[in-house]
């Protein structure tokens, strides 16, 4: 039995059939089920609570499931509805199916699983050669190098699944058949594309080679970073502001260790002693209208702050988003080195 069978039920079972199939489940699956009619619409939902009840009003087991079901089921027809999902998993419900126009069951989303769900499609960029982390790189592509007994990319694969994210596509290059081979190995089930580059096409120019995107807006991240930042919030930030680009920063904060004078000509106004400044630095990880996508060059090599000024320059709204998490570029041995120290405090 499939994982959506197991969780229908037919409105002409009875309530102890139900009753039976839900005490079959195991701790992993929720202890629901929906009832669907003969034209295999969903009409209600079933919980064991639902059945107690229905048993204590005097409701008898060989009655139909009907009797006892939830009528005012709660349900999703847009999987780009992010936020009714996030209020959803706030009532700390377990399960919602995602239903067609005519009610009909297109899967289950299970809110146990997902921290929430952004309607996105991402792209990886897997495809640098990682000269300064060699050794480490002579004989592997710098995405596949190991934190905590997975390969890099794999924690930020499996950090984009954690927000609903469906559609993945990986630019891939030097060493590419290791990545490719890597990922159909470990993610044969989703919905994961490659896109191939004959020659280098700088941090963002590869997106371009997508033919077509199924979402609104793209996420591109960089395949090197270790993050834990919440996609959520940075997709919310993006869509609430209307931002045609957001990029995700982290801050660096400078501390002069002299006392600063500021002057006019030779005069000086003031006298500022020690002072710290912040400056917020790109992190790698952006959120872009797919309409953006058009100022990318065709088989030029361009970099995501190459699009940056682009959109600047014609009057596009890009703005930032602070990272409030973790979050360590994986360029050289020593931030190496620190993600594998780093990773058994993080909290992904």
């Amino acid at each position: 039995m499939s994982d959506n069978s197991k969780h229908i039920i037919k409105h002409s079972d009875t309530i102890k059939t139900a009753l039976e199939r839900i005490n079959s489940f195991d701790i992993t699956n929720p202890l629901v089920l929906f009832i669907v009619n003969n034209e295999e619409r969903i009409i209600g939902s079933l919980t064991d609570g639902d059945i107690r009840r229905g048993l204590v009003n005097g409701t008898a087991l060989t009655c139909s499931v009907t009797e006892v079901m939830h009528k005012d089921f709660k349900f999703i027809k847009d999987r780009a509805d992010y936020k009714k999902i996030n209020m959803y998993k706030e009532m700390d419900l377990k399960m919602v199916p995602l239903v067609d126009k005519n009610f009909k069951l297109i899967e289950f989303i299970d809110l146990r699983t997902i921290k929430a769900m952004i309607p996105v499609d991402a792209v990886i960029m897997a495809g640098g050669r990682g000269i300064r982390l060699k050794p480490y790189t002579n004989d592997r592509p710098k995405p596949l190098l190991e934190l905590n007994g997975k390969p890099i990319i794999a924690h930020n694969i499996d950090r984009l699944i954690s927000y609903g994210v469906k559609n993945i596509y990986i630019s891939v290059n030097h060493m590419k058949e290791q990545i490719i081979n890597y990922i159909n190995k470990n993610y044969s089930g989703l919905n994961i594309q490659f896109i191939e580059e004959n020659k280098p096409l700088g941090t963002i120019g590869s997106v371009k080679l997508v033919k077509e995107f199924k979402n609104e807006d793209i996420l591109v991240m960089n395949a090197d970073i270790l993050t834990n930042i919440d996609f959520y919030d940075f997709y919310t930030n993006y869509k609430n502001f209307k931002d045609n680009m957001s990029i995700a920063t982290f801050n660096i904060r400078i501390n002069i260790p002299y006392g600063i004078l500021d002057t006019t000509d030779k005069k000086i106004n003031s006298l500022i002693e020690k002072p710290s400044f912040t400056y917020y630095s790109n992190a790698g990880i952006y959120l872009i209208n797919k309409d953006m996508i058009k100022y990318i060059p065709e088989e030029e090599k361009f970099d995501s702050t190459d699009l940056m000024e682009t959109l600047i320059s014609k009057g596009k709204k890009v703005s930032h988003f602070p990272i409030r998490g973790y979050w360590l570029d994986i360029g050289n041995a020593q931030n190496y080195a620190k993600a594998q120290d780093d990773i058994r405090f993080i909290k992904f």
